[in-house]
């Protein structure tokens, strides 16, 4: 096995993604968005608040907010850009919430998935979520920012109260995480819908499935025989 060393130096991945997306079979509309470019290394998936007016506009105006990334720019460069795009929107959606006329109470969650070369990272806020599968093994980049996430719960604890989202607070706090890159890696992120519903071996199963779009239809089509009570997103990137 190559060290991560010689990894980064010797290989430049090719990325493909394919996303999916279903209303589920309880919701009357659908209030995630999501938004790829495989050319320049970004993928995003927002859940617009449930009980939150207008939770589609918001997760529509963070993914819009992220188009026309520079794919020049370096990793840590994109990271801060993104910080900067992000925390515009939160200013944006808490200012429309807390002002005295018509106050508007509008956010949306959001995980995203950035590459340069075998650099990635991913950024979130809420309890949208990101895996890495490798060699079969699935690995869970994020962590809830729920109450239960938060008290270090169960993962199908009750408490799904968010506590972390854009529009949510004064300041945006995004969580990131890096990683390295290996050839094979498939990468997903995917609503709460998709989590709810499926459990992490299910979703180990269907991710590894022969190519990002057979995987993407087959984890949403789970779901949805699952009962699928909420939107369901996913986004499932590969590392070629």
């Amino acid at each position: 096995m190559l060290d991560d060393t010689l990894v980064e130096q010797d290989i430049h991945p090719v990325y493909v993604s394919a996303a999916a997306s279903s209303i589920g079979r309880v919701r009357t509309a659908n209030e995630d968005a999501f938004a790829t470019d495989d050319a320049s290394g970004w993928w995003v998936i927002a859940d617009g608040m449930g009980g939150y007016r207008e939770g589609d506009v918001a997760a529509r105006r963070v993914c819009g907010a992220l188009r026309g990334l520079d794919a020049n720019l370096p990793l840590e460069g994109v990271v801060d850009c993104i910080r900067e795009r992000l925390g515009a929107v939160n200013s944006t959606l808490y200012e429309a919430s807390v002002r005295a006329l018509n106050p508007l109470m509008s956010g949306s969650t959001v995980v995203m998935l950035l590459a340069r070369r075998t650099a990635c990272a991913v950024l979130w806020a809420g309890d949208s979520r990101a895996y890495r599968l490798r060699h079969g093994q699935l690995a869970c980049l994020t962590h809830d920012h729920t109450r239960a996430g938060e008290l270090h719960l169960t993962p199908d604890a009750d408490d799904h109260a968010i506590t972390r989202a854009v529009g949510g607070e004064e300041i945006l706090l995004l969580d990131v995480r890096r990683d390295t890159v290996r050839l094979g890696d498939r990468y997903l992120l995917c609503s709460d819908g998709l989590t709810r519903e499926l459990n992490e071996e299910r979703i180990a199963e269907l991710l590894g499935a022969a190519t990002v779009q057979t995987a993407a239809h087959v984890l949403i089509q789970a779901t949805l025989d699952a009962g699928a009570r909420d939107n369901v997103t996913v986004v499932v990137v590969e590392a070629t």
